[in-house]
């Protein structure tokens, strides 16, 4: 036996063969592909509708977002790209729920500021934010900020405020009369 153990050839044998005998099973399952578990969405379901109509409050929960996205834009303009996306889109979308809250008077008052703000989103989403088109961007910001604030406050709007949707959207003069030339 101790002959058998000295020599190397013999040796390399005997552990191929019991090593084969043993199996590679644990080792197999250990380098093979697990299946990747899918992740289930939950579903919630809604137990009654809810009508949501026209408010004061609801035009106070637009304005308050509006006027938090717009300061947090004004602060942080040019910091991240996509924070300067979200942002606007923000404050564009809220003054947009906050002219489909009131009155048709108002509401047509308040396009031309929703029209520069879009302009200032456009300037954003270009990407050129050079120190020009900043100072630019911020000049509209803080322009809209104080007309909107002097004009279209809540304290001010509490008597515009709509009582039922509209049936369209509202559409500035200049739009209506182009109708479907650009589709």
């Amino acid at each position: 036996m101790i002959r058998v153990l000295k020599r190397p050839f013999l040796w390399a044998a005997i552990f191929m063969i019991s090593f084969n005998l043993s199996g590679c099973a644990a080792l197999k399952t250990k380098f093979t592909r697990k299946n990747k578990k899918e992740v289930k969405r939950q579903v919630y379901y809604q137990l009654r509708k809810y009508e949501v109509k026209p408010s004061f409050e609801l035009y106070e929960k637009h304005y308050i977002f509006w006027a938090n996205w717009h300061k947090e834009l004004t602060d942080e303009l040019g910091a991240n790209y996509k924070n300067d996306i979200k942002c606007i889109q923000g404050i564009v979308s809220n003054i947009e729920d906050m002219a489909t809250l009131l009155v048709d008077e108002k509401a047509v008052e308040l396009t031309p500021h929703i029209d520069e703000l879009k302009k200032a989103e456009s300037i954003i989403k270009k990407r050129d934010t050079t120190k020009t088109n900043r100072t630019r961007v911020r000049r509209i910001l803080e322009k809209e900020r104080r007309l909107i604030r002097s004009k279209f406050s809540p304290k001010d709007m509490a008597g515009f405020i709509r009582e039922d949707w509209p049936d369209e959207e509202i559409i500035p003069q200049e739009e209506k009369s182009k109708g479907f030339q650009n589709g």
